[in-house]
Parts: C-alpha cells; structure tokens; sequence
C-alpha cells in the first residue's frame, strides 16, 4: 500500500517509515510503506479488501506490531510502547467493542478505566455523538 501523497517536509506527527507486515512470513500485507502525516491533518486511507488499510491502523495503535520499519508518534519510536500508552483511540469497522452496550457505553468504557469522573465522561461522548 503506497500513499498517493504524503505530507511534505519535516514536522510530521505520525511517521510510518519502511513498515512492512507480514502475518504467516511470506506474504506481505503492506509493503514498505512511508507516510508522514502531520498534526491535525485530515488523513484517508482507501482501498480494497485486504489492501493492508485496517493493519496500518492495528500497527498505529499498537495492536500489531510491523515485521519490518519504524512508526514514530511525535518522532518518538513507538514499537515498544503497548497501546494503553500511545494515546490512540481505535473504533473498529463494527462499532461495537462491546456489542451489549450502548454506542454510548463503548465511547464511555475506556474514559472510566482511565478514572475519568462521571460527568466529564458523559460530557466527552456527548461531544463525540
């Protein structure tokens, strides 16, 4: 997967650099990937099935890790940081990480594992709905 262009100069926030995956060793899913995007930038990534879209963002979050390169978050190398520390959210195509809750319920559960008081959690997903 190849950007169709990318953010130019220095000063980029996330930083995908010669990342590659692979998940059984031989088939890579994204392919040397570079893309800089840089803060408060609009990024969409379009493409079909299985074009390594949904990766990148696993790899972004800390969820997969890249067979191969460097992504940076505020140029800091994050292979090593777990995903509850990079400050990334992730909402997957199914919007339910807990299909019992509410829309709501799944906005508020990470903000009340953090100890985010009640009403400021209430306050964010209402912002966000």
């Amino acid at each position: 997967m190849k950007p169709e262009s990318q953010a130019s100069g220095g000063g980029a926030y996330v930083e995908f650099e010669r990342v590659s995956k692979t998940f059984d060793g031989r088939t890579l899913v994204v392919r040397d990937l570079d893309l800089q995007i840089r803060k408060g930038e609009f990024l969409t990534l379009l493409g079909p099935s299985g074009s390594g879209k949904t990766t990148c963002l696993m790899m972004l979050a800390g969820f997969e890790q890249p067979t191969a390169g460097v992504i940076r978050i505020a140029g800091r190398a994050v292979q090593a940081v777990p995903p509850r520390r990079r400050g990334i959210g992730m909402v997957f195509q199914n919007y339910a990480l807990f299909p019992h809750m509410t829309v709501g319920g799944n906005l508020a559960f990470p903000l009340e594992v953090r100890g985010v008081a009640p009403e400021r959690r209430r306050a964010r997903v209402r912002r966000a709905q």
